[in-house]
């Protein structure tokens, strides 16, 4: 009964080893049906990657653009931040512009004195108009050029006169002088001028 046991078992085997080329060729068949959905597997991915890099262009564009108007920002803001630096002290400037006037009015009536008193007070008032007119400058401050023809950027013409010896819209008598603060006019000079 073990002989046949054993018979039985190796005609089973062989059965079965006979039967495993057959699934082979099965496999083979069934094959083509498989590659059409390989095909269509294939082509999704391809899909998919481009609708990827589709994506990540226009992420690297939107990168872009948002760093440009960043850079633009901070520009902007230097600016501005310089602007206010350069013109903080206008304010100031121009409320000590009536003092330096006023200033120069007192050296004028002073200048003829003769005492040796009203002298040093001349020369004290010279001194310290001198000082004032130093600190301005230096922090911006200019007198505007009033030997220049008439200009009414820096000008304003409150008065006209007529000589014939000088030309025309050349300025005669400046009754109030004009100041500019880092290049911008805070206060044209009141002038008079010549037309012929």
């Amino acid at each position: 009964m073990t002989k046949e046991k054993k018979k039985t078992s190796e005609v089973i085997k062989k059965e079965v080893l006979e039967e495993e080329p057959l699934e082979e060729n099965t496999a083979k068949t069934e094959e083509p049906a498989a590659s059409a959905d390989e095909k269509i597997a294939e082509e999704a991915p391809d899909k998919i990657l481009k609708e990827i890099v589709k994506e990540d262009e226009e992420i690297l564009n939107r990168l872009i653009r948002l760093q440009a108007d960043f850079e633009n920002f901070k520009k902007r803001t230097a600016k501005e931040k310089a602007e206010i630096y350069n013109f903080a002290l206008e304010n100031l400037a121009t409320k000590l512009i009536p003092v330096m006037d006023n200033l120069e009015r007192a050296e004028a009536s002073f200048s003829g004195a003769e005492e040796a008193e009203g002298q040093t007070y001349v020369n004290g008032v010279q001194m310290v108009f001198k000082q004032l007119k130093d600190v301005l400058k230096e922090e911006g401050l200019e007198e505007i050029n009033s030997t220049i023809p008439f200009d009414p950027n820096f000008h304003h013409g409150v008065a006209v006169g007529e000589d014939a010896e000088k030309e025309d819209q050349a300025i005669l008598e400046v009754f109030q002088k004009g100041y500019s603060f880092k290049g911008k006019v805070i206060r044209p000079a009141m002038v008079k001028i010549n037309q012929i």
